[in-house]
């Protein structure tokens, strides 16, 4: 059978709440039309759809790739510590658990952002965080609302250049 050559590394179910609709039984059977070899649930700052797509993705022979979408502080602070709120809303990245420690390092990561923030402000985390916890993830950019995405969108694309490109 071929195989798409297409997989969705940032997908957002019920679990969600405001951000997805689609139910897990119905993202897998999309999947499964569409040949997807793979999926990446990547819900907004939690796992509790973890165990589910695991379980029904390997059932329907799928791949499930858990992954979470969190808040990323931008300078370290947490949000409730900056002294100007509102002008300095946290990034978003993606995190992608490739193995077992990547795994627990991404409940570690979410449970962190929750017990280490302000209660009134959305559970983050800072690069203090992401440095300590970091074996077996991979981090995607985050698209417009992530760090390189707003750097991009401030005119800031000099901050990308390396030493070898630079005159």
């Amino acid at each position: 059978m071929q195989l798409a050559d297409f997989v969705h590394l940032h997908v957002h179910t019920a679990y969600s709440l405001s951000a997805g609709a689609i139910p897990i039984k119905e993202l897998v059977a999309l999947c499964q039309k569409h040949r997807m070899p793979a999926v990446a649930v990547t819900d907004t700052g939690n796992l509790f759809g973890a165990l589910e797509v695991a379980m029904t993705c390997a059932a329907a022979g799928i791949q499930p790739i858990i992954g979470c979408e969190i808040a990323f502080e931008r300078n370290g602070a947490r949000e409730g510590s900056r002294p100007e709120r509102g002008l300095s809303e946290p990034d978003r990245i993606v995190l992608l658990a490739q193995n077992e420690a990547g795994y627990r390092n991404l409940l570690e990561l979410v449970s962190r952002s929750y017990l280490a923030g302000e209660a009134s402000a959305e559970p983050a985390i800072t690069r203090s965080d992401l440095a300590q916890a970091n074996d077996g993830l991979l981090c995607l950019t985050g698209g417009p609302r992530g760090p390189v995405g707003r750097l991009l969108g401030e005119g800031q694309a000099g901050c990308f250049r390396t030493a070898s490109t630079s005159s």
